[in-house]
């Protein structure tokens, strides 16, 4: 058996008559490998090719000077970078004190808190922009007409325009805060107590305590959430497409109308793609760096609570801003808006009516748009989950040489901007020799977006699950005489189920409500739920069959959300 063991960690399996024979993990590494080169490298070296070569196919940097040099691109790489920032910025000076309030004082509200940020993260922005447009329109927004009143203004606009740069970043920063949330809330709840309870001791005051060493401690998973925020703010699309904001993705998408310029879709797509794996490898570099400021040791602890008398009113005030805001009065009035006939109509009880709820499961568009969504996640979250099955195993449960491969190519898709990315599909799949495959405007191209873009949630909860499997029992089963295969699927795969179910329940809550990659890749008959929404709020149905739309949207994440709890016992924000 020690022979035996030693064989196949060099990588050769010796049969009973002693004939060498391909280690069968080797095999499954080649076989992933080549799947994940074929759907991350393929996309990506299209693109790099045809944004680095001129219309003859000579290698040529022209490309970047030509296409940044027009006014629009400009406008739109400024407008990126600097709202991006600017959401960013903002989101760190919410996202922290409440992380802070909810983790380590007395405030209240913390369960409103934890459920906004929990809904900021699996529900699409977009979802959010669309109620606010009918709060802050303009012209009819509810808020502007209470406004108006209010103030005694004579004027038939505003003073609220939600169709603006402002527009954009306030609609993303429930967004950025949850990121900033996610990362530094953890970091302080896992702060050992003791380092400010010496600093209290020395007579250090609750403000210098918090500011010279609690916040110091954190500082890696604030820059962490910081990176998150900014990595998701420049790759978003539904935000600017319904404010109409001139941003990278949405230049990327109108290279690809007709007509058709791939260079420019290439070029623009690269620069996006190069900023987003830039924050990526930063964010990489924070989280290793955070092992340094680790303070939980093998002594038990339990994190203290401030008592801030007073103050702790601030906390709960921001807490109830940001959950009112970002969560309450949104979806609260896209739920209002989907039971009415006409939103000028107001309040008047023969206005309400549950047509719309009708229209969405008769009318082809939507209809048809719901069966898509429902089916591309279901597959798109069976396959993720089988590679990520597959490819957790190579990597924490192997020595197969090649393995940090599989890693690194499965963590890229993070980087890559689902328009960016769409674009390189749209590219790849209307030219030879991948045109003849014919998948260009139909499901299975979206199957294949979906499926790279989430791979890395698939690979990494798997392997957290593979990680947790001690392998003492994998050398007992093959100690009792199983081989390989048997040992995986009787003795790993039980064990790991709960973990691939949190996983495909994850990819299926991206999947679902997808729509930067959908927005380019769908066709006539090949709508999915958010382009419909779409559809329908720039006239197809109208906004309250829309806001009909986003509420079923919302429900099903919501039901999954409670799904996944269940089968954890924990929150989603617990397992990060």
């Amino acid at each position: 058996m020690t022979a035996q063991h030693a064989a196949n960690t060099r990588g050769v399996v010796r049969t009973r008559e002693g004939v060498p024979s391909l280690d069968p993990a080797k095999l499954v590494w080649a076989f992933a490998a080549v799947l994940l080169v074929y759907l991350i490298v393929v996309p990506f070296g299209y693109m790099t090719y045809e944004s680095l070569t001129d219309a003859h196919g000579r290698a040529t940097l022209g490309n970047i000077p030509k296409y940044f040099g027009m006014p629009f691109v400009l406008e739109a790489t400024t407008n990126t970078f600097l709202l991006s920032g600017a959401v960013t910025l903002l989101s760190v000076l919410l996202g922290v004190p409440l992380a802070f309030g909810v983790s380590r004082t007395d405030m209240w509200g913390k369960g409103l808190v934890r459920s906004t940020v929990l809904i900021s993260i699996i529900t699409p922005p977009f979802l959010r922009a669309i109620a606010y447009v009918i709060l802050a329109g303009p012209n009819v927004g509810y808020l502007n007409q209470l406004l108006r009143f209010l103030l005694g203004l004579s004027v038939e606009s505003g003073p609220l325009d939600i169709f603006s740069a402002w527009g954009f970043v306030v609609l993303s920063i429930p967004s950025g805060v949850a990121f900033v949330f996610l990362q530094t809330a953890s970091a302080f709840e896992n702060m050992d107590p003791s380092l400010e309870e010496g600093a209290r001791l020395s007579g250090a005051t609750p403000r210098q305590v918090a500011f010279r060493i609690t916040l110091p401690m954190a500082k890696h998973a604030v820059l962490s959430g910081a990176l998150l925020s900014f990595s998701v703010s420049l790759a978003m699309y539904g935000i600017p497409h319904i404010l109409n904001v001139n941003v990278l993705t949405i230049a990327i998408r109108k290279s690809l109308l007709m007509p058709l310029d791939f260079k420019a879709a290439s070029t623009l797509s690269m620069v996006v793609i190069a900023a987003s794996l830039l924050t990526l490898w930063l964010y990489r570099l924070s989280v290793r760096a955070a092992k340094k400021f680790e303070t939980i040791t093998g002594r038990g602890f339990r994190p203290s609570v401030m008592r801030l008398g007073l103050w702790r009113h601030g906390f709960t005030l921001l807490g109830l801003l940001y959950g009112f805001f970002a969560f309450v009065l949104p979806y609260g009035m896209l739920v209002l808006v989907s039971f009415m006939r006409r939103i000028g109509y107001g309040l008047e009880l023969d206005n309400f009516t549950l047509w719309n709820y009708l229209y969405i499961w008769t009318e082809p568009l939507p209809r048809t748009a719901i069966v898509n969504s429902f089916l591309l996640a279901t597959v798109s979250a069976t396959v993720v989950v089988l590679l990520g099955i597959v490819v957790g195993y190579l990597i924490s449960r192997t020595r197969v040489r090649g393995r940090a491969i599989l890693d690194y190519l499965a963590i890229l898709p993070l980087g890559i901007a689902g328009t960016a990315f769409a674009a390189g599909l749209i590219i790849v799949y209307l030219n030879p020799p991948l045109s003849a495959l014919g998948v260009y405007a139909t499901l299975w191209i979206l199957l294949i977006a979906y499926v790279t873009r989430f791979i890395p949630f698939g690979v990494r909860y798997c392997q957290t699950a593979f990680m947790q499997v001690a392998q003492e029992l994998e050398e007992a089963a093959r100690l009792g005489g199983a081989n390989w295969f048997q040992t995986v699927r009787h003795i790993l795969l039980p064990l790991i189920k709960r973990g691939a179910l949190y996983a495909w329940i994850v990819v299926f809550l991206s999947a679902f409500p997808e729509i930067s990659a959908s927005i380019l890749l769908r066709n006539i008959g090949t709508d999915v739920i958010a382009t419909a929404i779409l559809d329908m709020w720039d006239g197809t149905g109208g906004l309250p069959a829309a806001s009909a739309l986003s509420v079923l949207v919302f429900l099903v994440l919501t039901l999954l959300v409670l799904l996944a709890h269940r089968v954890t016992g924990r929150s989603m924000l617990e397992r990060g």
